[in-house]
Order: structure tokens, then C-alpha cells, then sequence
């Protein structure tokens, strides 16, 4: 079946304007996410912060120091963490475990996210963030 002619340059118009009015958005689930702040604080040099979210509700990644897990909820933009999970090794300077620390509390407190291009990020319910982008 042949379309008119009079409909296929509206139909074109439309589709090309449904696609304009959404910016390209990365997935969350699935890439490694790479912490760049926590709470507004840069990433301590040298030191490696990730987030990875899988199909079946779980997250994990490391922390700095120690590898971390735990389950999530995701529904919209509302994304929520249950307590998690970590090794307990012992990482020096304490600098580095004062940082591992503030990311796993503030991880427990996300309530909502949005993504920015190739970046991701979470948002606490005291307003704190945590910015991500994806790694390559």
C-alpha cells in the first residue's frame, strides 16, 4: 500500500520533530559510571569511584578502596539505594576512606537522578549530588 503523497512530507515533518524534542540520553543501566564529584568534592587524584547498575536491581562497583554492592529501585526519574555492602580493607591516606565513606552514605541517600549527555547524575534527598560520566 502506497501513502499519498500529500502525507508523506507531514509525516516526515513529524517524526523529525519528535526526535529534536529529545535530546540524546545515555542509559543508566549497564555502561561503568565514573564518579568525578561527591557531595561537590572532586575525586581524589589518583583514585578510581565507580557505579554499575544491572537489569536485575543490583549496583555495584568501587568505591576508592574497597568494592562495594547493593540492590536499587528505579521508576522514572526516581532512583533509590538500598544500604550497601563493601570489603573491608583498610586504604591509606585517610582521606581516601573518609571519601569512600561520604560516597557509600550519600549513595544510601539518592532519591532521583537525570542524565546530562554522557553524564549521570545522582541526587540525594538533602540536595548533596554525586556526578558521574560514562566510562568509554
Amino acid at each position: 500500500m502506497r501513502l499519498p503523497s500529500s502525507l508523506v512530507l507531514p509525516l516526515l515533518v513529524l517524526v523529525a520533530s519528535c526526535a529534536a524534542d529529545r535530546p540524546e540520553q545515555a542509559e543508566i543501566v549497564g555502561p561503568v559510571w565514573v564518579a568525578e564529584t561527591i557531595a561537590g568534592a572532586p575525586v581524589i587524584p589518583g583514585t578510581v569511584v565507580t557505579l554499575k547498575l544491572d537489569p536485575e536491581g543490583r549496583s555495584g562497583g568501587k568505591a576508592g578502596c574497597n568494592s562495594y554492592g547493593a540492590g536499587y529501585q528505579r521508576d522514572g526519574g526516581t532512583l533509590s539505594f538500598e544500604q550497601a555492602f563493601s570489603t573491608k580493607m583498610f586504604c591509606s591516606p585517610d582521606a581516601l576512606m573518609a571519601q569512600e565513606q561520604a560516597y557509600l552514605d550519600l549513595l544510601s541517600r539518592i532519591a532521583a537522578y537525570q542524565t546530562q549527555g554522557d553524564k549521570l547524575l545522582l541526587n540525594a534527598t538533602d540536595g548533596k549530588t554525586i556526578v558521574f560520566h560514562q566510562q568509554p
